[in-house]
């Protein structure tokens, strides 16, 4: 049985303020939250977005007959290569392993378990497709092995984390490179070594971006637009910043230069 909730009232991180939350699609609501990078033992953190997203989806399932709620796993990261290094153990083991530990943590939390629960690297072609469209219409470049996104090219870089000019540079996760069009442009694709896991593409071998995983992750499993995207509040700069700005160029009208998503 449905029971209707006359008002909720939920925070939007990009206007700043609690909003009435009104579905897209009242028949079927959805639901993306950024989960764990799996290289350690959840933390505090980990654990408070799980819990959060757990209780907005067990009360939106009161008022709507389908709520559909996806939280990826980050299991292809600089962290997890170091940690898996340091252990002298392969990629697989370690994610695997801690895949199941938080899985576990969370469960014990009460936590239910998402509808839809992505691995990043079960996603590597939709990443290729949607850094091959960034590209094709000029918001993104490759450079020395690495495609970027370039900046500059979406008017709207910066409103969800209301960070200026110098902020962004300043908070951004990837130091500087000299092969970079502006400083604050970010990585969508760098190169592999033979020692360091990889995958052929069009600009050779080598693996994705932190940002580029949740914006195809979310896409494919979800379709595009949804109703609620979400996840720790220490990820809203960089990371949601910069998977607002894939996904809204990705998908706008080469034709329209003035499109703001």
């Amino acid at each position: 049985m449905v029971l209707i909730v006359q008002s909720l009232k939920i925070y939007n991180t990009l206007e700043g303020k609690k909003e009435d939350f009104i579905p897209l699609d009242k028949s079927h609501v959805k639901i993306y939250a950024c989960g764990p990078t799996v290289y350690n033992y959840a933390h505090i953190g980990n654990a408070r977005m799980a819990v959060v997203f757990d209780t907005l989806v067990r009360v939106l399932r009161y008022s709507y007959p389908k709520v559909t709620y996806v939280s990826n796993i980050t299991d292809i990261d600089d962290k997890i290569i170091d940690a898996a290094k340091e252990l002298n153990v392969s990629i697989g083991d370690i994610t695997q392993k801690y895949t199941n530990i938080y899985n576990e943590d969370m469960s014990k939390l009460s936590v239910l378990h998402p509808d839809i629960q992505p691995k990043a690297t079960e996603y590597i072609p939709e990443m290729i497709d949607l850094i091959s469209n960034l590209i094709g219409k000029e918001h993104a470049y490759e450079r020395e092995g690495h495609v970027l996104f370039h900046v500059p090219s979406y008017l709207n870089y910066g409103l969800l984390s209301n960070r200026n000019r110098e902020e962004q540079i300043a908070g951004s996760r990837v130091d500087v490179a000299p092969f970079k069009k502006d400083p604050a442009d970010f990585v969508l694709w760098k190169p592999s070594t033979s020692e360091q896991p990889g995958w052929d593409s069009p600009w050779g071998f080598g693996r994705p971006g932190w940002h580029t995983e949740c914006s195809a992750m979310s896409e494919k499993t979800l379709g595009l637009p949804f109703d609620i995207h979400g996840g720790g509040r220490d990820l809203t700069f960089p990371h949601h910043e910069n998977e607002i700005a894939q996904s809204c160029c990705s998908t706008a009208d080469i034709n329209n230069p003035n499109f703001l998503c």
